[in-house]
């Protein structure tokens, strides 16, 4: 389950990067465009570009397997959270949802020193689908000693 700090750190303005591999396990990443824990804390919701990352897209709909790394740009703090995958078209809502975090993520790279023009290219939510990932296991991916170290599981 998804413990109320590691929901609020999702939501904040980290890097989203969305692991899927095709039927070869070739592997495929795409960047997520805004992130939310469910009420109930046992699924991930993720707006991304059907646009930006058909790959990513032809794979979740083929398999459903997926692996999103959230990092922090400032100091590299990351989770990432492996799971089931069901794809659908976003909805108002979550489009909105997805564009104020467009804009808190352009904000935190600048304040990086990363300039605009560099960023742009990394974050759309043209074409948004929303992606509902039932979660199974959830792993700390902080660079370090602790790196990889699984914090919850739904099987054990």
């Amino acid at each position: 389950m998804i413990e109320e700090d590691l929901a609020s750190f999702i939501e904040s303005p980290v890097m989203q990067i969305v692991g899927t591999a095709d039927e070869a396990l070739k592997p495929e990443i795409g960047r997520g465009a805004g992130a939310w824990a469910s009420a109930d804390r046992r699924r991930v919701f993720l707006v991304l570009s059907a646009w930006q990352w058909p790959g990513t897209v032809a794979n979740l709909k083929a398999n459903g397997r997926v692996a999103v790394t959230f990092a922090r740009p400032a100091d590299y703090v990351s989770y990432q959270v492996k799971g089931a995958a069901t794809l659908q078209s976003a909805v108002a809502d979550e489009i909105d949802r997805s564009a104020r975090y467009l804009a808190e993520m352009v904000s935190t790279l600048m304040r990086l020193g990363i300039p605009a023009e560099v960023i742009a290219p990394w974050l759309s939510n043209r074409d948004p689908f929303l992606v509902g990932i039932e979660v199974s296991d959830i792993f700390l991916q902080t660079p370090g000693a602790k790196a990889g170290t699984r914090l919850w599981s739904a099987t054990v």
